[in-house]
Parts: structure tokens; C-alpha cells; sequence
């Protein structure tokens, strides 16, 4: 059976402390980078979907003490699914890298109460 997006990230679920969920923001942020650099050799890496990903993910991560630890711990799966080299689909893959990024991520927006925040690109 293969392995869906949804599966991987319950896995990366948990709830973290303060420090460590700064830690998680500065990868989010390191991870952007790394697709926007990638970008040069591979122009059709979707780093606008990644900078979309890693811009709504901080403004997330930045108000997490505000959620529950249920909540918190949805958060930094959706943060560790974008970090991860592991996911469903690579993100590195030319244009379709980052959809179940996007997948995973709005199912969490959703949840926490941000629809404002669902990526539709």
C-alpha cells in the first residue's frame, strides 16, 4: 500500500516547546532557501509555492502558544512535512514538488481556524 501524504505527516505530529518550535521556524526558513537556490540549475522548481508554504508556516509557528497542544502538534507536522526529504512527492520535483506540501499544509490551516491562510495556487 503506498503512502499518503496525510499518513506521513500524523507521524511528524507532536507538540514542541518554545525553543525547539524556533528552531522549526529557522528550518522552514533554511528549507526555502535551499528550493530558491535550487531554482537556479531547475527554473521550474515551484519556489512561489514554497515561499507561500514557508511564509504562512512562520505566521503560524510564530502564534503557536496562542493553540492548543493538539493544535500545536498538527502545526509542526505540516513544518516538519515541508522540512522533510521524505515526503510523497520531492520537493525538488519540477512544478508538482510541493502540492502534497500544499495538501498537508491547508489541512492544518483549516483545522487551526485559518481558511485566510488555504494556498488554492
Amino acid at each position: 500500500m503506498a503512502t499518503t501524504p496525510m499518513t506521513l505527516f500524523a507521524g511528524l505530529c507532536a507538540d514542541l516547546p518554545p525553543p525547539a518550535l524556533a528552531e522549526l521556524r529557522t528550518a522552514v526558513q533554511a528549507h526555502y532557501a535551499e528550493l530558491v537556490a535550487a531554482q537556479a540549475k531547475d527554473e521550474l522548481i515551484a519556489v512561489d509555492l514554497a515561499e507561500l508554504l514557508a511564509t504562512h508556516l512562520d505566521t503560524l509557528l510564530a502564534s503557536a502558544h496562542l493553540f492548543t497542544a493538539d493544535a500545536r502538534a498538527d502545526l509542526v507536522g505540516a513544518a516538519r512535512y515541508f522540512i522533510s526529504d521524505k515526503d510523497t512527492i520531492p520537493d525538488l520535483k519540477p512544478c508538482t514538488g510541493l502540492d502534497d506540501d500544499v495538501q498537508v499544509f491547508n489541512h492544518v490551516a483549516r483545522a487551526l481556524g485559518r481558511p485566510d491562510l488555504v494556498i488554492t495556487e
